[in-house]
């Protein structure tokens, strides 16, 4: 028999725990099974099964309202479902009206400023900007500029627009914003030359 080192001896010790470790987590697991759906009552979980509802081939739209209905009675201030929900009702009545206005505007409370809803708000206010009521203009308009202020995707936004008179009003709106960011940095005047 050969003699046994302290290395020989601690690497036989941390093998047999390793074996003993993976033996133990085979009985422990050998009864559960991973779930095919994700199926917990979560808004994160509602969100997303919308969004999937929502890129099929052919849009759901209806359990693409169901699931952010979901989603809002788990987070009332889930600005996301609420914008999903006025676009939603967009797609099915072809025009923004008094419901779909009311739930922008409750993504609006929900995010004043975003942050994870802002680009897809922009564009989609901005796309229908004559249907827009002059309170939500106002709140597009503050965002936009905030936006442009502190991000460089402003332009990105504007590009996406395919709604002239929106386009216009985006684009004024982005290069106020811009301005501003160049006057905080003491930069305007050097623009201008």
């Amino acid at each position: 028999m050969a003699w046994m080192t302290p290395r020989t001896l601690k690497t036989t010790a941390i093998t047999a725990l390793a074996i003993a470790a993976a033996g133990g987590a085979a009985v422990t697991t050998a009864g559960l099974a991973w779930p095919n759906t994700v199926s917990p009552d979560l808004a994160p979980v509602h969100e997303m099964r919308a969004d999937q509802a929502l890129l099929a081939q052919y849009p759901q739209t209806i359990k693409a309202d169901r699931e952010s209905q979901a989603a809002l009675a788990q987070a009332p201030a889930a600005a996301n479902a609420w914008l999903r929900r006025a676009y939603v009702r967009q797609l099915g009545t072809r025009t923004l009206d008094a419901q779909a206005l009311d739930y922008l505007d409750k993504s609006y409370q929900a995010a004043p400023l975003g942050p994870d809803v802002t680009r897809w708000r922009l564009r989609f206010i901005f796309e229908h900007w004559s249907e827009m009521t002059p309170a939500l203009r106002i709140r597009a308009v503050g965002e936009m500029r905030n936006f442009a202020r502190y991000h460089s995707g402003g332009p990105d936004i504007v590009r996406a627009i395919h709604n002239p008179a929106g386009r216009w009003a985006a684009a004024l709106v982005e290069r106020s914003g811009h301005n501003d960011a160049l006057r905080d940095h003491g930069m305007l005047a050097k623009a201008a030359e």
